[in-house]
């Protein structure tokens, strides 16, 4: 096997200028002897003053000579003060504002169609409001009406003005009795609760499903957002406390699971956050 030469750092190599020396180790020599022999003469004690100047010089060459893991000791002694200075834990806090042209979107990665869509719905009935054709009064079509409706004396059967026994006496109806055309009135199903599913980015999330569980853990409503990140169920429920369990088929988003009181009318809906961290 080829054997190849392993690159070396030599930013940091540092030239042995006095003798076998570098520079920084003939300082570290010159300045801590000078500061033992400082302190020897300070102290008036002979013994006391020998010692002390003695341990002041020792920095010196240790400080110069004497490495641990490979690294001076300055270099451990400078790294040791400011991991005990340094805190601890850290913490992140976004301070920078989104781009102007990242606000109010939404991704659509799983398209799919919702029937509980209510948004849509609300276009819908909108638009056949706005479009519903008026049907203009015909003078021959209400003639018509009116014969079908009540006919002439001509083709109205006359009732026997005596009873003759063993024929049975019909009862000719009236226009009173027949009952007018009953007109079906549209009725609007409103949803029993809505809700949406965004991140911390305010950014809708399509395909998340949301388990509705009772009290005894067991699942009563099995919803999906919608590709707006709007779910809605139609069927009402007993008035309780439900368990709300959001889950990502895709494992990108995560959720918190919550506990929501829901009442008859839930006219406000509910919003559910993503705990992502950026």
């Amino acid at each position: 096997m080829e054997q190849h030469s392993i690159p070396r750092q030599i930013t940091s190599f540092e030239f042995k200028l006095i003798g076998f020396m570098t520079l920084k180790q003939f300082l570290y020599l010159v300045i801590f002897g000078a500061c033992g022999f400082v302190a020897y003469m300070m102290f008036p004690i002979s013994v006391l003053n020998v010692i002390v100047g003695i341990i002041v010089f020792g920095v010196g060459p240790v400080s110069a000579f004497v490495p641990i893991n490979d690294r001076p000791m300055d270099v451990m002694l400078r790294n040791l003060w400011k991991r005990l200075n340094s805190p601890t834990q850290y913490f992140f806090r976004k301070e920078n504002a989104p781009i102007a042209i990242f606000q109010n979107l939404y991704f659509v990665t799983d398209p799919h169609r919702v029937m509980a869509h209510v948004e849509s719905q609300k276009m819908l009935a909108s638009y056949l409001a706005a479009t519903r054709q008026t049907m203009v009064a015909n003078a021959k079509k209400q003639e018509v009406q009116k014969v079908v409706q009540a006919p002439t004396s001509a083709l109205r059967v006359q009732a026997p003005s005596k009873k003759v026994a063993g024929v049975p006496v019909f009862k000719v109806p009236t226009t009173a009795s027949i009952a007018a055309p009953v007109t079906a009135q549209p009725v609007e199903k409103k949803p029993f609760f809505i809700g949406a599913i965004k991140n911390k980015k305010q950014i809708p999330l399509p395909g998340i499903l949301i388990y509705v569980k009772d009290q005894a853990g067991n699942p009563v409503r099995l919803l999906k957002s919608n590709p707006h990140g709007v779910f809605a169920t139609y069927n009402p429920l007993p008035v309780a406390e439900y368990t709300f369990e959001m889950k990502d088929p895709k494992n990108i988003y995560f959720f918190d699971t919550m506990k929501l009181g829901v009442a008859d009318s839930n006219p406000k809906p509910f919003e559910f956050i993503s705990k992502e961290m950026m």
